[in-house]
């Protein structure tokens, strides 16, 4: 493997990988990045600010009207990311997709009860607020309890 190093003032670090990108060896470096990459921690923002937020404090996101918002335990905040992409960058935290716009941190659950709908009512902890899990994504929020 060669590896070339290039200083830029771009304010954002680049990986260019070239070479087979189906080998063995680029699927381990890709995924060394990606965990090291995933500290547990996303950027949100609130007015003008940018936060720095432990996951372990988000109790759910939400996607509506194209945007994402995240409620935490210290407010409610925006992301500049998709829902998609932080599904795949929380997949290591206890978060579950509950319905087509929103991921639920598991450990904020409280209860789960079912609907004559087919669908449940998930309970938060600490607050009187209910959110629906849609019968399609059920079975993937249970293989995260």
């Amino acid at each position: 493997m060669k590896i070339t190093l290039e200083p830029m003032n771009t304010g954002e670090t680049e990986i260019i990988i070239r070479g087979d990108i189906a080998s063995e060896e680029v699927s381990t470096l890709l995924s060394f990045i990606n965990t090291s990459n995933n500290s547990g921690k996303l950027i949100l923002y609130r007015e003008d600010e940018q936060f720095l937020v432990n996951a372990r404090d988000i109790i759910y996101l939400e996607a509506c009207d194209g945007k994402v918002t995240a409620v935490t335990t210290e407010g409610v905040y925006s992301t500049k990311q998709k829902l998609y992409e932080l599904k795949e960058s929380l997949s290591a935290q206890p978060f579950a997709q509950i319905n087509k716009g929103m991921l639920v941190n598991i450990d904020f659950v409280k209860s789960v009860s079912a609907e004559f709908s087919g669908n449940y009512t998930l309970r938060l902890k600490q607050s009187k607020e209910t959110l629906t899990i849609s019968r399609k994504y059920f079975k993937e929020f249970k293989s995260k309890i």
